[in-house]
């Protein structure tokens, strides 16, 4: 093998693999933030890619034209925005609890400007977001997350054909554990305030005279808040356990990836 030829079997594989960290690092919680600059975002794909290439095999296939080359790249983005996008599933989670929380607070018609998205969010979600960023950085989950891109390479080598059509049933379940997240989390409260509204209803009917929403609004406003305070150290902890190293995060995105192997 000539050193031309050398050369262009690994600048192609350190293309396929930058293509897949820029991916990665474009969706997934932290490095999406809008906080962190393009240029910065674009030096860490780099230096992850002169990283991970020198330990990778060489391509089993050279590609032979421009469009088998176009096609490894998409291909390579495609499977690192979606492995991001499922870690990030997690979070959109606890945002759409927080909503759920706060509307029978009386919080709806409250959002704040998100700095990691620069959209409106909830008041409530952008707590439970901003809780799970920073228990995400406490039990080092950026570290865990380059532990499974590493494991991607293994799972998945560069270059090589990767089935998304049989993921697919995985990305619609992941959507259904969105909800039932969620669920989970905004129940409890949830659960409570509707039993604050059936009493206060009762109480309407029984004593006509008391102006039940005057006394209804900041009496669930402080019930909530009593009670997102009272759940935050079973939340912190469940958050912690999901998050660590062997949570069960990391777990289905590695089953992810074996899935459309």
């Amino acid at each position: 093998m000539d050193l031309a030829t050398w050369a262009e079997m690994k600048i192609t594989l350190f293309m396929l693999v930058f293509f897949r960290n820029i991916g990665l690092l474009v969706t997934a919680p932290l490095f999406q933030s809008r906080n962190l600059p393009r240029m910065v975002r674009v030096s860490i794909a780099l230096f992850l890619s002169f990283i991970f290439t020198p330990l990778l095999e060489p391509l089993s296939t050279q590609p032979t034209n421009f469009a088998f080359l176009a096609f490894g790249l998409l291909q390579e983005l495609a499977l690192g925005l979606l492995m991001g996008y499922i870690l990030y599933l997690t979070f959109a989670g606890l945002q759409l609890a927080g909503q759920l929380v706060e509307r029978p607070m009386g919080f709806s018609m409250v959002n704040v400007l998100d700095p990691q998205t620069g959209s409106q969010m909830p008041i409530i979600g952008q707590l439970y977001f901003i809780i799970a960023l920073w228990l995400f950085i406490l039990v080092k989950g950026d570290h865990s997350l380059l532990t499974v891109l590493n494991h991607s390479f293994r799972l998945l080598p560069v270059g090589e054909e990767i089935v998304f059509a049989k993921g697919l049933p995985y990305l619609l379940r992941a959507f259904a554990d969105l909800f039932w997240l969620a669920l989970q989390v905004a129940l409890p409260i949830f659960g409570v305030l509707f039993l604050a509204d059936i009493g206060l209803g009762v109480l309407a009917k029984l004593v006509p005279q008391i102006n039940v929403f005057f006394l209804g609004f900041p009496l669930k406003v402080c019930i909530g808040l009593f009670l997102l305070i009272l759940s935050l150290p079973v939340f912190i902890r469940w958050l912690a356990l999901n998050y660590s190293a062997n949570g069960s995060v990391w777990t289905e995105l590695l089953r992810f990836l074996k899935t459309i192997r």
